[in-house]
């Protein structure tokens, strides 16, 4: 018998919400009291190494909204000029809040990338560049569970996750987020990363010691402790979402990042490697 752990946030403004799912009993006995933000591996290690910013259980001190993003651009617009703000305020947050330099992003080859695929690349660029390992596929399967969520205007139904995905591995970390009304997936970027914490549009971070501050970008940044709870190798995957319309905004989309014991999802339908040759990210 499996018994699964939910902690869920409850957040807002374009509107927010994030889940994490799931660790089987036995998997979390196992990993021991690091559980699932433990960074065991030679993988890990190597990413300790170059660190940069802040990763969980570290976070801002403080939000940093921009309004501008949201009434610079209408809804859904997902052209150059749109997310030229959108990454404006990215980088303007990354510097003020993590001393970090900008995204390493080519807009020109970004704006030509799916929704969905824009998700995958700016969730992998935010892990990576705190070093942190990146998500190596998004998988047809967990696209369908984000993509439900993101029709429906919610967070991805965490009991659909496929237990087992195409190629053998097992599910055994998971997270969600969704967003409704942040214009495009830059712009859910930085409500997930930015504006998620004290003084944010975060619902369910009342105080700066409010249990769900800063739930969405700990989803994105998990690391997930996949060797803690796996006997052979672990990859991270992903599925991505995205609506035009969702319980009346007029952008809804979902992230769902999946930590797999075993090999790599064989369903791809983007990879990281993939991405970075396009993006002509180092």
């Amino acid at each position: 018998m499996q018994m699964w752990r939910w902690l869920s946030a409850i957040l807002g403004a374009g509107v927010l919400a994030g889940t994490a799912l799931i660790v089987p009993a036995a998997e979390a006995n196992a990993a021991g009291a690091a559980g699932a933000a433990d960074a065991a591996g030679a993988a890990d290690a190597a990413a300790a190494a170059v660190h940069r910013g802040t990763v969980p259980p570290g976070h801002p001190a403080v939000s940093l909204p921009n309004s501008s993003l949201l009434t610079s651009c209408g809804p859904g617009d997902d052209g150059t000029a749109c997310n030229q703000v959108a990454l404006t305020a990215i980088n303007q947050a990354r510097r003020a809040l993590e001393k970090l330099g900008g995204l390493p992003l080519s807009l020109p080859a970004y704006v030509k990338l799916t929704p969905a695929e824009q998700l995958f690349v700016v969730v992998n660029l935010e892990r990576t560049e705190r070093g942190l390992v990146p998500v190596v596929v998004l998988s047809r399967s967990l696209n369908a569970v984000a993509q439900a969520g993101a029709r429906a205007g919610s967070d991805p139904a965490m009991k659909t996750v496929p237990r087992r995905l195409p190629g053998g591995g097992r599910t055994v970390y998971a997270s969600a987020n969704w967003s409704g009304g942040w214009i495009n997936p830059l712009g859910a970027d930085y409500a997930w990363m930015y504006d998620d914490g004290p003084g944010g549009s975060n619902l369910d971070c009342r105080t700066g010691t409010s249990r769900g501050c800063w739930g969405h970008r700990d989803n994105i940044l998990n690391r997930f402790g996949g060797r803690a709870s796996c006997s052979g190798a672990s990859v991270l995957a992903m599925g991505a979402g995205h609506a035009a319309a969702a319980r009346g905004y007029r952008e809804s989309d979902t992230v769902l990042l999946a930590g797999v014991c075993g090999p790599a999802p064989t369903d791809a339908a983007f990879t990281w490697a993939k991405a970075r040759k396009l993006l002509h990210v180092r």
